[in-house]
């Protein structure tokens, strides 16, 4: 019997192509959108309010889970919440996925313009328990801006 006629039949719950749910429990969005990276095999990265509230930088969870993805771009509606893959470079996907990556990543997505006292703040914090190997990786791959802003935080924290 194919899962389509499984779903119709209410065994299974359909939440987009390819990708099913067995039971009634709803997994975390992140669980599913880890699951799909492995079933692909592709590579994700969180991306703008998704990377801050891993980090800790945010206390409301996004209704929109935004990830960076070598694979197709979709959308996938989980509960409440929506689970969105957007296609992007290699360059972005090569970052670690460690703090000093999601940081990266972050504030990529949230622009020059979107950074403030407070936010800084929160960088400056991060930035004290980063991976060297991995921040001297990152630090690379990042845009000017972001490169500038998170080398003159470090230094700002080292001392």
């Amino acid at each position: 019997m194919s899962l389509s006629r499984h779903a119709k039949e209410h065994r299974l719950e359909r939440l987009g192509h390819g990708i099913y749910l067995k039971g009634g429990k709803v997994p975390a969005a992140q669980v599913v959108a880890k699951a799909i990276a492995k079933k692909e095999n592709v590579r994700i990265r969180p991306a703008g309010q998704s990377a801050l509230y891993q980090l800790g930088m945010t206390s409301t969870q996004p209704n929109e889970l935004i990830y960076l993805t070598d694979g197709e771009p979709r959308n996938i509606k989980i509960g409440e919440q929506r689970l969105i893959f957007k296609s992007t470079t290699a360059k972005k996907l090569s970052l670690s996925d460690t703090t000093s990556g999601l940081l990266v990543l972050a504030l990529d997505e949230l622009g020059k313009d979107q950074v403030n006292e407070k936010l800084t703040a929160q960088i400056t914090e991060k930035l004290k328990s980063i991976d060297p190997k991995a921040w001297s990786k990152d630090l690379q791959l990042a845009a000017g801006w972001i490169y500038n802003l998170l080398l003159k935080l470090h230094q700002q924290s080292t001392k």
